[in-house]
């Protein structure tokens, strides 16, 4: 995890490569319409119930991979991030608007949050946030539409 003071600079040693991955990511994540599924809850013969859990698809289990990989999620007190916190509740807010850091102050408290809340970060996905940080970010940097 990068420490936020140098992130722009480890995201301007990107190599050309990793962008084509996460160019190659959106259009895989453009391309996909099912990103997990709700699994578990099934009543067992003694009567109890196995615990739900959340199945990522592919993609998802790739994008978070890929987002480690390429270490887009910097560390930062992200739980008491209010302004994050508000972006993400705005299912209107305009991603398009943001720097390269916050967006990935959003993928960090997106990321994170998913380890309290199970499939958050596959909802993600659902909703086009994932996707518009993502489209962002390459837009931001390598200056394309």
């Amino acid at each position: 995890m990068n420490e936020l003071e140098k992130l722009q600079e480890h995201i301007n040693n990107l190599t050309t490569n990793d962008w084509d991955k996460l160019i190659s990511l959106l259009q895989e994540i453009e391309n996909t319409r099912n990103f997990g599924e709700l699994k578990g809850g099934e009543k067992l013969e003694d009567g109890s119930i196995t615990f739900p859990y959340w199945s990522s698809s592919e993609v998802v289990d790739k994008a978070f991979k890929l987002i480690h990989e390429l270490n887009l999620v910097p560390a930062f007190d992200w739980t008491n991030w209010e302004e994050g916190k508000a972006i993400l509740n705005n299912p209107n807010f305009n991603y398009s608007n943001l720097d390269t850091i916050t967006l990935c102050k959003l993928l960090t408290t997106i990321v994170r949050s998913d380890r309290f809340d199970d499939g958050f970060f596959a909802s993600n996905f659902e909703n086009g946030v994932i996707p518009q940080i993502i489209k962002t970010i390459i837009q931001n940097e390598i200056n394309i539409s």
